[in-house]
């Protein structure tokens, strides 16, 4: 489940930043949300887990 949110987080993310870009947005300043984005999702993709199952077993 955490994998296929992850997916769709990441999708939207990059649909965000395209959109963005469109509207103005520089490219590094799109590159940069993308980068800081993806760490985000990454740190709750692998971060809820280890957390959920701390005190497992």
């Amino acid at each position: 489940m955490i994998v296929l949110i992850g997916s769709v987080l990441f999708i939207l993310l990059i649909l965000f930043a395209i959109r963005q870009q469109m509207r103005g947005l520089a490219g590094w300043k799109a590159a940069l949300l993308v980068v800081a984005g993806s760490g985000v999702i990454v740190v709750l993709s692998f971060g809820l887990p280890i957390v959920g199952f701390r005190n497992f077993g």
